[in-house]
């Protein structure tokens, strides 16, 4: 099981952990959504395209604030941080961002690098991959659907063999599957443990875990 230790000597002085407070994220579906897609220069239709979603649902949840899920938000909040920290202009970093899609922006976001041109991956996910993530981590299905903001019987329908994964869902997952797997030392495990993280949630993950620039 993953130690959750980035870097053994990451710490104070007296190697204690020093008290973490909870994370909170924004309600970017109604707060900063509009926003942060005009600093992109995207479209409502590209919104879409970038989580995999039609142009009617992008302009649903503008308009209305509906969509918000836990992997949305915190894939929002890294977008923001990339902003801010790219030494590029904004609409530039977002054409980049609306090439990579959801998926590779967050997956290359948990590579040591963090670059968008190293450690991406867009593939098909699977009930194997869901599963041994999971199993890998000791978590039963509730606290793995408490983690990731879904209802307890989701993970059950996506270990079943029978089920579809959102875009934003995938990403996720295999932003978790790669910082989890020892055998993968380019994608570092978050300073925080895995039983912390267990309880404050994903967007406590991409928090520890997740960093993105856009580069010339």
């Amino acid at each position: 099981m993953p130690d959750g230790s980035r870097d053994p000597s990451i710490g104070d002085a007296e190697g204690i952990k020093p008290n973490r407070e909870p994370i909170t994220t924004p309600d970017f579906f109604e707060e900063k959504l509009g926003e942060l897609r005009r600093r992109l220069g995207w479209t409502q239709a590209e919104l879409g395209t970038f989580f995999g979603v039609s142009k009617i649902t992008g302009h649903r949840w503008e308009k209305h604030g509906s969509g918000e899920t836990e992997a949305r938000k915190a894939a929002l909040r890294l977008i923001e941080r990339t902003l801010d920290r790219s030494p590029v202009q904004e609409k530039q970093v977002g054409k980049v961002l609306l090439k990579a899609g959801v998926v590779r922006a967050m997956t290359a976001a948990v590579h040591e690098s963090p670059r968008l041109s190293e450690g991406g991956i867009d593939r098909p996910m699977d009930w194997k991959i869901v599963f041994n993530l999971r199993d890998r981590l000791g978590w039963t299905q509730t606290e793995f659907a408490r983690f990731l903001g879904v209802t307890h019987s989701v993970p059950t329908v996506w270990e079943s063999g029978d089920a579809t994964f959102s875009h934003s869902i995938r990403a996720a997952l295999f932003a978790l599957d790669l910082s989890a797997d020892s055998r993968r030392p380019a994608y570092p495990e978050p300073r925080a443990s895995w039983d912390e993280l267990k309880t404050e949630g994903y967007g406590a993950f991409c928090e520890e875990a997740c960093s993105l620039r856009i580069d010339p």
